[in-house]
Parts: C-alpha cells; sequence; structure tokens
C-alpha cells in the first residue's frame, strides 16, 4: 500500500472514530441494559405478567373484538386503528380520530390478551423503554432517529478503516501483544488493537443493523409508496357498508397462511391498509422466524382473502436487523456474549480516545521515518 494511501486511511480513521466517540459510547451503555431489558422489567415489575392458568384456557379466552370495544368505550368518538400481538398475550389497541390514516395520531390501550384485563404498564413508559429512546433517538424523535443513522454510518466507515490499517500497522507486533511497562498511550494503544480486531466482525453485523434500524422511517416509506401502493392500487373497492368482527378476519388470514401467527391487524382507511380491507401482518413462531413477515388483505365486508404478499428484500432487511443488533435470538448464551462484546466495544472506544489524547509532537525519530513508518508510531502510540 502507498505512503499517501496509508496515510489517507489513517486520517479517516482518526476523525470517524473521534465524531462517533460520545455517542458510541452512549449507545454501548444502553444497548448493554436493553441486551437484558427483560430481566430489567421483571426485577421492577414492569413485565407482563403472566396470566393464572385457570384464566388461560380457552374457553376463557376473550375475542379481540370485545379488547376494541373496550378500547373504543374508554375513547369516546375515537375509531379502532391498529392491533398489535406481542409475546406473553400482550395486546396494543390503537384507537385515534376517524377518517385520519395515520397511526401516529391517537392512543394505546394495552390489555393481557389471555384475560381481558387491562395491562396498565406502558412500554415506552418503563425503564428499559425510556433507555430504548435514548438509545434510538437521545429523545430528538424523527430527526435524532436519523442524526443516529448518520453516526452509524460513520461507525462503519471508522471500522473498515481501521481494518484496512491494521496488518500494515501490526506487521512487526505480535497478535494481542500487551507491552506493560511502556507509556500510557502505548499500552491504550494495544488495547485498543487487540479490542478492536477481536469485536471487527461483530462491530460491523451491529453497526450496519443499528443503521438500517435507524433509517426504518424512510425504509418504510419507500415499502408504502412502492410496493405496499401497488397492492392497494390492484385492490379498488368501495367503503365496506360494515365491518365483520375483526376475530372473523383473522381466522380467514391465518387459513390463507397456514402455521403463522397474528402480529397486527390494520384497520381500513389507515396508512397499511385499503379503504376496504383489513391488513392482517402474520409472521413465524421462532424469534428469527417472528421478523419475517406476511400481509394478507381480507375484504373488511365479507372476511374474504383478496391478496397474499411476502415483504421485499430491502423490509425483510430491516425487520431481521432487530435481532441481530440486540442479540435477543437465541437466549442466555448469546446475551452474555453480546454483552461482553459491547463491553470490549466501549474499550476500544475509550482507549482509542485515551491514545489521542495523549498524542505529541512529532519527535525527531518521528521525523526521520518514511511517511509509512510514520503512521504507524502513531497508530501503535510510539510517536514521542
Amino acid at each position: 500500500m502507498k505512503a499517501s494511501t496509508l496515510r489517507t486511511w489513517y486520517a479517516i480513521h482518526r476523525w470517524t472514530s473521534l465524531i462517533c466517540t460520545l455517542n458510541l459510547l452512549v449507545l454501548c451503555l444502553t444497548g448493554l441494559l436493553l441486551i437484558f431489558h427483560d430481566d430489567i422489567d421483571d426485577l421492577l415489575g414492569q413485565g407482563h405478567p403472566e396470566p393464572a392458568l385457570s384464566q388461560a384456557t380457552e374457553k376463557a379466552k376473550p375475542t379481540v373484538q370485545s379488547l376494541i370495544d373496550v378500547a373504543q368505550a374508554m375513547h369516546a368518538g375515537q375509531a379502532a386503528k391498529s392491533i398489535f400481538f406481542g409475546d406473553e398475550n400482550f395486546v396494543n389497541v390503537r384507537v385515534g380520530p376517524p377518517g385520519d390514516p395515520k397511526l401516529a395520531v391517537g392512543k394505546s390501550v394495552q390489555f393481557n390478551g389471555a384475560t381481558g384485563e387491562r395491562n396498565n404498564t406502558v412500554p415506552g413508559e418503563t425503564v428499559s423503554g425510556f433507555i430504548l429512546k435514548l438509545h434510538i433517538n437521545l429523545f430528538l424523535g424523527l430527526p435524532g432517529q436519523l442524526f443516529m443513522g448518520v453516526i452509524g454510518v460513520i461507525f462503519v466507515l471508522s471500522l473498515v478503516s481501521g481494518l484496512i490499517l491494521y496488518a500494515p500497522f501490526m506487521r512487526k507486533l505480535a497478535f494481542g501483544l500487551l507491552r506493560f511497562g511502556k507509556t500510557t498511550r502505548v499500552v491504550n494503544a494495544d488495547f485498543h488493537n487487540l479490542f478492536g480486531i477481536v469485536v471487527m466482525v461483530w462491530a460491523l453485523v451491529v453497526g450496519l443493523t443499528g443503521t438500517f434500524l435507524s433509517f426504518s422511517p424512510l425504509i418504510l416509506g419507500l415499502w408504502q409508496k412502492t410496493e405496499l401502493k401497488q397492492l392497494i392500487d390492484t385492490l379498488p373497492g368501495p367503503a365496506p357498508s360494515h365491518l365483520v368482527a375483526v376475530d372473523k378476519a383473522i381466522d380467514a388470514a391465518k387459513t390463507a397462511v397456514p402455521g403463522k401467527d397474528i402480529a397486527y391487524v390494520f384497520y381500513p382507511g389507515t396508512e397499511y391498509s385499503t379503504g376496504r380491507h383489513y391488513g392482517v401482518v402474520l409472521r413465524g413462531h421462532t424469534e428469527l422466524e417472528k421478523r419475517v413477515f406476511t400481509i394478507a388483505m381480507v375484504d373488511a365486508q365479507n372476511a374474504d382473502v383478496s391478496a397474499v404478499r411476502g415483504m421485499p428484500w430491502y423490509l425483510q432487511v430491516l425487520l431481521l436487523s432487530g435481532p441481530f443488533h440486540f442479540g435477543n435470538y437465541a437466549g442466555r448464551p448469546l446475551q452474555i456474549l453480546w454483552a461482553l462484546l459491547t463491553i470490549m466495544t466501549a474499550g476500544a472506544t475509550v482507549t482509542g480516545f485515551v491514545v489521542w489524547l495523549k498524542r505529541h509532537r512529532r519527535g525527531a525519530s518521528a521525523n526521520a521515518a518514511t511517511p509509512v513508518e510514520s503512521a504507524s508510531l502513531e497508530f501503535n502510540g510510539e510517536r514521542t
């Protein structure tokens, strides 16, 4: 590699790393806590409690339509907009102004789907919900989320440049060498290089998936304006004179797409359905399959399934980014591994920043070195 090219990559690595240092530390701390968000919620009594066995029988289980009726009775004049089915029988019913297609406009009511009881724990108001908002958007809404996406791009560029630099800069040092007894800067440089190369592949996966998730509003918007719009355009029809019970629409979707669970139901006239159809979203059972969605358009007047579609590749990548980013798809061992790698990433960030803080003016030995040797001294903390 030419000396000029090497020095260019070194400058890219240094400045991209510095730009994302503070944000990366925040992401590491909040991400570490979010890996164990279920445990935190359960410890604080903010999780979704399991129903008693005597209450969880199929006979006692309320209909989804009955939950909708309760939510609408609680908010007079509001119309049902969507239903979300989460883990542990969690059901979130969204109601809002009639005629407004936006799901963001409205209020949510949570239920235990096995018993019909109200769940007063709002996910966004739990400790883990608070941490998640900080992790996603720094409490700045959409602008903050897009900003974190830009930080993700910068972080990935920092990783790529570090990988390119690693071989030429470490050619004279054994892998994993920690030169204790040297200056603080040299020791920190050794830790930085070791942590960085150990977490490299994992950090690239987490960085790329986090970037995808940060840009999710733009990706969803693309899907709405392309594939979803085309699907809606192929299903013209008048608004239904009446709505069949939502349970009937769910049963029809399950028959059309067997072996799947219900994830969402979007009411006619909302942004993820047509003016005549329920948009019923189904998913698989395992942690990864839960992110593989299929949407069935069910006629809201007669419960006929009008169309079934999978998700486009880019939306599927977005949906699968979640479990890979948070490491919540293979139980406790993977959570512990994700936590250790997160701590090492924070360590690489801190040690790299210390190396930069303790930089000095180039000494005589550095002046006498070739451009490649000079950059290597800087990278390894040896410049005096």
